[in-house]
């Protein structure tokens, strides 16, 4: 039986870290789309404040959090609701208000509402994309044509950063009204695009009593290690939503957190400012690395196509750890075709940084073999017998069997560092390793294939 997930996401840094063995401090992880600014001072100083109350359980009706929520956007405090994060809501909407039919779910898009359905035992009808666009119209058909129980879209769309067409949205969630569909709108990253208090739809929950808007505080205000998230929907609705809710599912220190940071009126508009001038820079930088290209986004994220450069994302991915720099590897996202990475947008020397490293992988790809230029210096190492793997195939191994190690940069940052390691300079080893890479590619196969390769090696010619 395959239990591998459904739902697969970035911003695993802790687990990387500790697999690994990268200190945390070092590592930058790019997968993760939250506010590098965040969160505000002031969210340390709540939590430090409210600590004593961890002693008791939370208030049950969230009273203080929903009227926060409430005042940020503008609404009545009885359409909101509040979770574990918005992921928790999205398994939790569905629980409770999609009976049997079909989820419509166009591609590409977040992976948990697949698996969320999966975990409810829902059919799924995908909607393929319009080259790399959500493709609305086609959805809207679904969902008159019958059958469909529940839309669910992104906006803006994760992971393409599309903002999706307001007035086709509109129609949809009409369309859907008329015959009972839920539609379940996922706002998580709106907050961090310009112009954003015109382009949510939740104050439409008032005349729409299918619709969910999903929104996120980890994300625009920086703490996802905190779990809360909320969403907000008709009066009835809610009511509803509350009379099956599970008690307590936000905590006391969660509380504290997401009202601090929802007082701090100016931290989103400079926060948004800064992504956007750092955006630029980065879109410019990345555009003028070989065979990268960046993909047009309206959020403080974006996808890349590495397809000129012959990467496969996992391999760059693997690639950029030697760096401590993490990416999301998106070949496992459906709807997508092609290469793609998923990056944010970070503060601006860690952009530089990454930048940086895109660079030198791309550079030393094109002197590893097969096209490994001999090192005529010998300043590496001593006492080197074989120069014909200066560029090593399997850069970075991670492993410190044969000598390698993370070691810190002048310049800040750290990188995985060969100067212990002589081992691939041995004449029987270089052999051997040219022998069974012969039929590999270095830049699209799979890193673990060709970490094997060198496990067997060292099989037959230890350290």
């Amino acid at each position: 039986m395959n239990f591998a997930p459904v739902a697969r996401h970035g911003g695993d840094a802790l687990e990387v870290s500790k697999r690994l063995g990268i200190p945390l401090d070092s590592m930058l992880d790019f997968s993760l789309n939250v506010n590098p600014y965040g969160p505000p001072a002031s969210v340390y100083g709540a939590i430090r404040d409210q600590a004593p109350l961890v002693r008791f359980y939370p208030e049950r009706s969230y009273s203080r959090l929903r009227s926060s929520i409430g005042g940020f956007l503008g609404i009545d405090e009885e359409c909101v609701i509040v979770g574990c994060g918005s992921t928790e809501l999205i398994h939790s909407i569905l629980a409770r208000f999609v009976r049997g039919g079909s989820v419509v779910l166009p591609m590409p898009s977040f992976s948990e509402y697949e698996a969320a359905a999966a975990a409810l035992g829902l059919r799924v009808q995908f909607i393929n994309p319009v080259g790399l666009k959500v493709d609305l119209e086609s959805a809207q058909k679904a969902v008159r044509e019958g059958g469909a129980k529940c839309v669910i879209l992104c906006n803006p769309n994760n992971p393409t950063g599309e903002l999706l067409d307001l007035g086709l949205l509109k129609e949809l969630i009409e369309s859907a009204e008329e015959r009972g569909v839920i539609v379940l709108l996922d706002e998580a990253y709106l907050d961090l695009c310009e112009g954003s208090e015109s382009l949510t739809l939740a104050p439409a929950v008032g005349e729409f009593r299918n619709l969910f808007v999903l929104r996120s505080l980890t994300k625009p205000f920086g703490f996802p290690g905190l779990r809360v998230g909320y969403a907000v929907c008709s009066p009835l609705s809610a009511r509803e939503f509350e009379s099956t809710a599970i008690s307590w599912r936000v905590g006391v220190l969660e509380e504290a957190a997401a009202v601090s940071a929802l007082g701090e009126k100016g931290f989103l508009p400079e926060s948004k400012r800064k992504i956007a001038l750092e955006k630029g820079r980065l879109v410019e930088g990345i555009s003028s690395i070989g065979g990268l290209r960046p993909v047009e986004s309206k959020s403080n994220f974006m996808m890349v196509d590495i397809s000129g450069a012959g990467l496969a994302p996992r391999n760059l991915r693997w690639r950029l750890l030697s760096y401590g720099v993490l990416v999301r590897d998106l070949a496992s996202v459906r709807g997508l075709r092609g290469n793609f990475i998923r990056i944010c947008v970070r503060r601006p020397e860690e952009n530089r940084f990454l930048l940086e490293a895109l660079r030198n992988v791309i550079s030393s790809l094109e002197k590893m073999h097969p096209n490994n230029v001999s090192c005529i210096e010998k300043k590496c190492h001593e006492g080197v017998g074989d120069c014909r793997l200066c560029f090593c195939p399997f850069y970075p191994c991670l492993d410190d069997l044969t000598g390698g190690a993370f070691v810190r940069r002048d310049n800040g940052g750290i990188v995985w560092g060969c100067k212990g390691c002589g081992w691939v300079h041995r004449t029987e080893v270089a052999d051997a390793v040219l022998d069974r890479l012969s039929s590999m590619d270095m830049r699209s196969d799979d890193p673990e294939a060709i970490l094997n390769v060198r496990r067997r090696v060292i099989e037959s010619c230890p350290p």
